[in-house]
């Protein structure tokens, strides 16, 4: 493809090239504003979109055959997990590393343990009583729930407001900033993908 790869070591696949030939199944040249990834059979590049594979599912592809050399070689290779506690599960489960919040082995010593109760610590207050002297004289140790928001001189949107409306606001084909959480790495997606991970009822990951 003549192109290089840059971006963070675990997305070898991000594509960036000098604009000129034609790559993918459409025949198009290079854009910089569209994830392209590379087939490790036939080292051609493709457009996410146009092969279904969404930038941030990129980090877990080991090796990558586009829909054509699929059909000869065999679907792509997802890389192997080797542990349950770091957020790259390739690295060795050498019992050194330390664990990661977030990962399966966290969240789930996480859910044995046990917490006080939210009415416990949280203070609950109007926004009136929420004053820059208040804060001075009593600091913000616990966390405060305002339950009434006059006074705070600020507006917000219904409680029914969601990311749906967001994107019929705003537009399903506007390119976004995404952040995976577990691994803090961001990528870009279109935000009608966004909403359909958001709003799946089971999520691979958190974005």
């Amino acid at each position: 493809a003549g192109g290089f790869c840059s971006g963070p070591s675990v997305w070898p696949k991000v594509c960036k090239m000098a604009a000129g030939p034609v790559y993918c199944q459409c025949r198009q040249p290079y854009d910089a504003g569209r994830f392209m990834i590379e087939c490790d059979v036939c080292k051609d590049w493709f457009h996410g979109s146009c092969v279904k594979v969404e930038e941030h599912q990129a980090v877990d592809i080991d090796l990558y055959h586009c829909p054509n050399c699929a059909m000869l070689h065999g679907a792509s290779l997802m890389k192997r997990r080797n542990n349950w506690h770091r957020h790259d599960y390739t690295e060795t489960a050498d019992g050194v590393k330390l664990m990661q919040a977030g990962t399966p082995v966290f969240i789930r010593e996480l859910r044995a343990r046990h917490f006080p109760s939210a009415s416990e610590i949280i203070i609950k207050m109007h926004g009136v009583q929420l004053t820059l002297k208040y804060l001075e004289k009593h600091g913000f140790e616990f966390p405060i729930m305002v339950s009434k928001i006059d006074g705070l001189g600020i507006a917000l949107p219904p409680s029914t407001f969601s990311v749906r409306d967001v994107q019929e606001y705003v537009g399903g084909e506007k390119v976004i900033d995404v952040i995976d959480v577990a691994r803090q790495a961001d990528c870009k997606m279109k935000l009608q993908e966004f909403v359909e991970c958001y709003t799946a009822l089971h999520r691979t990951k958190v974005l």
